[in-house]
């Protein structure tokens, strides 16, 4: 790993002077050397920088945004020093230092052995400094962002959390020569709180979704906006489907089937159809039997089948009776009833109950903005499954507001069969981890045109067609046979 090469006296100047000369070292300015390469100048300074500023700057403080990137931004970082004016110090075109005159040692806290940075109070302080000149553009995060501070911190830790920021600030506001500032953020904390009015004090939607007591998670609200970014670029063709009501019927067993097997609630397909045509229960299985029938009564009525949402309040509304009819016989699920518990899946973490309402709201206002079809299905598909709204059901709920958005613009539903699960968990994953969206809808996108090529009009001779391709095995007993049926699916998608 390269290393920077600061001397500590004359003749360690002289030595390391020796070595440029002998071609050991480089050196980037007066006083500061590397055994890096020319190219790797850039690189090793934005990762050190620190180091540099603790070398060349009196008792500094990594101040203003630096104190919380903790790297230089377009070159710039910003520190606050034993300095009579400002001043700026450029090291390459890769580093600049921008010194402030003022306090290092009011409100900090250490983030390396070399340097300190502004602790969290000061740092809503510095950021609400107004900017002039080009480099000062870059040196305050703004209003927004101390807003969004602000709610993090609500979230985190309480209310009691903000008042503490609060006196904390008010006290060391005139030695930091900060006292407008703190007049700003003490408005912006009151109005977070609700005792001040939100109109002129507040700019984020997230801080006036909180002070309006409907918070929302906006790291989910980012990550919609690029899946929603990514679908618009996607050009969908609609596959119609072909109404008859025997094969809306059979179409719509196998996607209940499919949907509840996905879940866990695992039955043959034979013991299957004696639920759903026979209308029996299982063995023993009484609420298993009525998960499956459950959903294939909502995906087969056809008049339910055809309403979306139409405004954020309506969405709310659906999802909580589609809940409440799907998990009935779950009294323990409290069907209907957004969950009270914050609710995980492995390493995922799902929206938390106080920021849930807030949340789904902002990603119904994003979904209103794509084009109908396959494009809003499968974003709603990934709202709900996001956001996680109720204790269970939520994998079935979502599946089934996809399909209602196919159906509703007269496009053919999907089934998501067994043989093909781990691929379509796998797309969620890589969405909800990574942001990347391409295997999650190409997965849709070849699903949708599996589904319109069986032959639902005939029941024995769809599940016949369905049995001959392993879509109800599981993936490592089927997916060798199962992807030659849908490889020929093909579409140019984006590679995010």
């Amino acid at each position: 790993m390269p290393n920077l090469y600061f001397p500590k006296d004359t003749n360690d100047a002289k030595r390391l002077s020796a070595l440029v000369h002998r071609g050991k070292l480089n050196r980037i300015r007066h006083g500061i050397y590397t055994d890096a390469a020319m190219e790797e100048i850039p690189t090793l300074l934005e990762s050190r920088w620190y180091e540099v500023v603790a070398y060349l700057c009196h008792n500094p403080l990594a101040a203003y945004r630096t104190a919380h990137e903790l790297r230089p931004v377009n070159g710039h970082v910003f520190v606050v020093a034993d300095v009579k004016k400002r001043t700026k110090i450029s090291v390459t075109s890769a580093l600049t230092i921008n010194i402030f005159p003022g306090d290092s040692y009011l409100l900090s806290e250490q983030f390396v052995p070399a340097l300190s940075r502004s602790a969290l109070p000061r740092q809503l302080l510095e950021n609400l400094t107004e900017t002039r000149s080009t480099a000062q553009e870059l040196k305050s995060l703004g209003p927004e962002w101390v807003e969004e501070q602000l709610c993090k911190e609500l979230e985190r830790r309480g209310e009691g959390v903000l008042n503490t920021l609060r006196d904390q600030a008010r006290s060391a506001a005139p030695t930091l020569g900060l006292e407008k500032e703190y007049s700003i953020l003490d408005k912006k904390i009151g109005a977070v709180l609700s005792t001040q009015t939100i109109e002129g004090n507040l700019f984020s939607p997230l801080a006036i979704a909180t002070a309006k007591n409907e918070p929302f998670d906006s790291s989910r609200q980012a990550l919609f906006e690029a899946l929603a970014d990514y679908l618009k670029q996607c050009d969908f063709k609609p596959l119609i489907f072909d109404y008859n009501s025997a094969s809306w019927r059979h179409l719509s067993f196998f996607e209940s089937y499919f949907s509840n097997y996905i879940e866990g609630t695992e039955f043959e397909i034979d013991e299957a159809e004696k639920i759903v045509f026979s209308r029996q229960v299982i063995g023993n299985r009484h609420e298993d039997s009525h998960d499956v029938l459950a959903v294939f009564d909502i995906v087969s009525d056809y008049q339910e089948m055809t309403e979306t949402p139409s405004h954020a309040d309506d969405f709310l509304e659906l999802i909580q009776r589609r809940h409440h009819t799907m998990m009935a016989q779950r009294e323990d699920k409290r069907p209907g009833h957004f969950k009270q518990k914050i609710n995980k899946a492995d390493e995922s973490v799902f929206v938390s109950p106080e920021n849930l309402t807030g949340t789904l709201t902002k990603g119904f206002n994003i979904y209103k903005q794509l084009p109908e079809g396959l494009a809003r299905s499968i974003f709603m598909q990934f709202l709900i499954a996001e956001c996680h709204p109720f204790d269970d059901g939520n994998g079935r709920l979502s599946r089934i507001m996809m399909n209602a958005e196919l159906h509703s613009v007269e496009q053919h539903k999907l089934i998501i069969p067994t043989v093909h699960r781990d691929s379509y968990l796998n797309g969620l994953r890589q969405a909800t981890r990574q942001g990347k969206f391409r295997t999650f809808v190409k997965v849709f996108f070849q699903l949708q045109c599996y589904s319109a090529s069986i032959n639902w009009l005939d029941y024995g001779e769809a599940r016949e067609q369905l049995e001959l391709h392993k879509a109800h095995a599981l993936p490592d007993d089927g997916v060798a046979e199962f992807n030659k049926q849908i490889k020929n699916h093909k579409m140019n998608l984006p590679t995010v």
